[in-house]
């Protein structure tokens, strides 16, 4: 196991993490060392260990199992995190397409969790909603961001369609990097989406297929046209 060097030490933490996946030095369903014996190996701080791991939580490589810890459930976003590492709000036909696919997959994906959602994935939904709205009132936007993307994968979750589940976690790095970016450079977006959200929960809370239908569009939509306007200004 390599110390490492300075660069950013989060991003080299990762590197470092990344590296070890890829080489087998960790496999799937291994548990990863606590924090302070992995920063202590790694030589690093565990700010950066934790920052290097919450992004691997949130691209869906490593989970937090209550009496076990932090395990490695799957390789394959950590195979593909190379491919998109360019900014996103740099390149106008990258977010394009990922607001496309969106627009594919999450519609439809709303309409069957309004058919098959169970009364606990709903009221877990709710509670990632609330945690939403607490975000927002205490202005914390990198959380905000996180609880996000989760509303989005706990309805993914909620169709118990394990093909569409694999198609939102196969865009799920790229969502992530973009809501990042986008709620920097937009901040006063994240009322808005929180209003969206709030839309979409209670379409899916009151099992209303054609409200969770619109919601979900005019959410993406709204979206896009923020884009339109971002980019109109960077002109």
């Amino acid at each position: 196991m390599a110390k490492i060097t300075k660069k950013k030490l989060s991003d080299s933490v990762l590197d470092e993490i990344r590296r070890m996946i890829l080489s087998g030095e960790i496999q799937e369903g291994d548990k990863l060392p606590n924090q302070i014996a992995f920063a202590e190996q790694l030589g690093v701080s565990r700010p950066s260990l934790r920052e290097a791991l919450q992004t691997l939580q949130r691209i869906g490589a490593i989970e937090q199992r209550p009496g076990l810890g932090t395990v490695l459930v799957s390789r394959v976003p950590v195979l593909i995190s190379d491919e998109f590492k360019q900014p996103f709000l740099s390149d106008k036909q990258a977010t394009t397409e990922l607001n496309e696919t969106r627009r594919l997959i999450e519609i439809g994906m709303i309409e069957l969790a309004v058919e098959r959602a169970t009364d606990e994935e709903i009221a877990q939904i709710g509670e990632i909603v609330d945690e939403m709205v607490e975000a927002v009132r205490s202005n914390e936007i990198g959380d905000y961001q996180n609880k996000d993307l989760l509303f989005h994968l706990l309805i993914a979750k909620a169709t118990h369609n394990r093909f569409i589940i694999q198609l939102f976690q196969n865009i799920r790095q790229s969502l992530d990097q973009f809501l990042k970016e986008a709620f920097f450079v937009m901040p006063e977006r994240v009322e808005l989406s929180l209003k969206d959200h709030l839309a979409i929960y209670e379409a899916l809370r009151t099992k209303d297929a054609g409200k969770a239908h619109d919601a979900m569009s005019e959410h993406l939509l709204q979206i896009q046209d923020a884009l339109e306007g971002y980019y109109s200004k960077s002109i």
